[in-house]
C-alpha cells in the first residue's frame, strides 16, 4: 500500500477536485441476461464475511504484493511478489505451504518487485526500482529480458493478453516528482499508463511501445494507479485509483484510450486495490476489486458487461489486501479454480470459488 500524497498535495488536489463536478452515484446499464444477479446488499455493514478455504503462513517481513497462479506438470502453485526483500515467493496451491523462493540468493535479480502476470509459458514481473518488466519463462523462471526500460518511470502494476500478433502489455506507471509528490494538475499526466506489444518465439524476446494514455483532467484523470485489467473481449480497460480524493475504478475504452466512466464511487470505503475477473463465456462474467483496508477489507463485485454493482463480501482473515488473481483453473479440491488475495503484506490466501458464488448466490447462466 502507498501512501504519497502528503498534506499539502491534499490541499492542492482538494481545491482542485472543489471545482470538479462531484459523483453521487454509479451510472446504470441494462444488466446482461446471460449472468444470474442478485445483489446482497446496498449496506457497507452488511456484507456477508465469507471464510477463507486456506490462509498460508504469515511472514510480515516478506512484504507480500501481488500473486499469480501456474502449473508445473500436474502440481498447481501460487507464485508472488516480495517488494522490501526482492524476491518471488512460490506456494503450494493446495496448502499454501511454502515451496521455495527466487531471489538474489539464487541467482536472481529484482529491484521492488510488485505486479505480477502469468501467461501460457511466461511470467512478467514489474520491477518498480529498476523501472522495468522482466519476462521470465515458466516453470523453469529463467529471465529472458526486459520491457520499457526506456519509458517507464515508476512502474507498478500490469495486465497482459494475447493478440493476433503475440501478446498486449499494459503497465501503470505512477511516476511521481523528485521530491515524491504526487503530480499536480499542471504537470504531464498523460502517461500513466503504457502500452506495448511483445512475443517470445525461438528464444528471443521481441517488443514495443505502442502509446501512452490517462485523462489530465476531470473524472477520468489518474490520481494514484497501480492495479489494471484489459478486457479485449468487450473492449474495456479497468484501472484502479487508490487515491483517498478518488475512491474508484476508472473504466477507459481500451481501443481509443479515452476515459469512459467511473465504478464503484461510494462503494470504496478506503482504498480500490485489486482487480480479477471471472469469465462466463461469450463476454459475460463477474469483476472482483478489493477495497483495501485492516479490519474491513472487502471484495465488491461488479457484472462484466454493464459494470452494474452486484455484491460485496468481508474477509475473514485476509486483510489489508493488494494484488489478487482469479483462475479457473480445475485442481485437486476446487472444480472451478480459486480467487486468490494477498494477506497483510505477509502471506496469501485463497477462496474456493464454487463456494464463493454459492454463498453469494450469483452464477453465470
Amino acid at each position: 500500500m502507498k501512501n504519497i500524497i502528503k498534506i499539502t498535495v491534499f490541499t492542492a488536489f482538494l481545491t482542485f477536485i472543489s471545482c470538479q463536478e462531484k459523483e453521487v452515484k454509479e451510472e446504470k446499464g441494462k444488466v446482461e441476461s446471460t449472468s444470474s444477479i442478485k445483489e446482497k446488499t446496498g449496506n457497507e455493514g452488511d456484507y456477508l464475511v465469507i471464510n477463507e478455504d486456506a490462509v498460508s503462513e504469515w511472514d510480515d517481513n516478506d512484504n507480500i504484493d501481488s500473486p499469480a497462479f501456474f502449473k508445473e506438470g500436474d502440481k498447481e502453485f501460487i507464485i508472488a511478489t516480495s517488494k522490501h526483500k526482492n524476491f518471488l515467493q512460490i506456494y503450494d496451491a493446495t496448502d499454501l505451504s511454502k515451496v521455495k523462493k527466487l531471489g538474489k540468493e539464487e541467482g536472481y535479480e529484482f529491484s521492488r518487485p510488485n505486479g505480477i502476470w502469468v501467461i501460457d509459458d511466461l511470467a512478467l514481473v514489474v520491477e518498480r526500482d529498476n523501472q522495468r518488466v522482466q519476462v521470465l519463462t515458466v516453470p523453469d523462471f529463467k529471465s529472458v529480458g526486459f520491457i520499457g526500460e526506456k519509458e517507464l518511470k515508476k512502474p507498478y502494476g500490469l495486465s497482459v493478453h494475447k493478440t493476433n500478433e503475440g501478446y498486449s502489455l499494459f503497465v501503470t506507471d505512477d511516476y511521481e516528482s523528485d521530491d515524491e509528490v504526487a503530480p499536480t494538475n499542471n504537470e504531464i499526466l498523460d502517461e500513466r499508463v503504457k502500452e506495448y506489444v511483445f512475443d517470445y518465439k525461438n528464444g528471443k524476446l521481441t517488443s514495443k511501445h505502442i502509446r501512452s494514455l490517462g485523462e489530465t483532467t476531470g473524472k477520468g484523470r489518474l490520481f494514484v494507479v497501480e492495479s489494471i485489467f484489459a478486457d479485449p473481449e468487450n473492449n474495456v480497460l479497468l484501472i484502479a485509483d487508490e487515491s483517498n480524493l478518488n475512491k474508484n475504478i476508472k473504466v477507459y475504452d481500451l481501443n481509443s484510450g479515452k476515459f469512459v466512466k467511473n465504478i464503484g464511487s461510494g462503494k470504496f470505503i478506503h482504498q480500490a486495490e485489486g482487480i480479477a475477473l471471472y469469465d462466463c463465456g461469450n463476454g459475460d462474467g463477474f469483476w472482483f476489486a478489493t477495497d483495501q483496508s485492516k479490519g474491513e477489507n472487502t471484495v465488491h463485485i461488479f457484472e462484466r458487461k454493464s459494470m452494474d454493482y452486484v455484491t460485496s463480501f468481508k474477509t475473514k482473515t485476509t486483510q489489508n489486501t493488494d494484488g489478487v488473481w482469479l483462475t479457473q483453473n480445475k485442481f485437486e479440491g476446487h472444480d472451478d479454480g480459486i480467487f486468490i488475495m494477498v494477506h497483510d503484506d505477509g502471506g496469501v490466501s485463497k477462496f474456493d470459488l464454487i463456494k464463493l458464488f454459492n454463498s453469494l448466490e450469483i452464477s453465470c447462466n
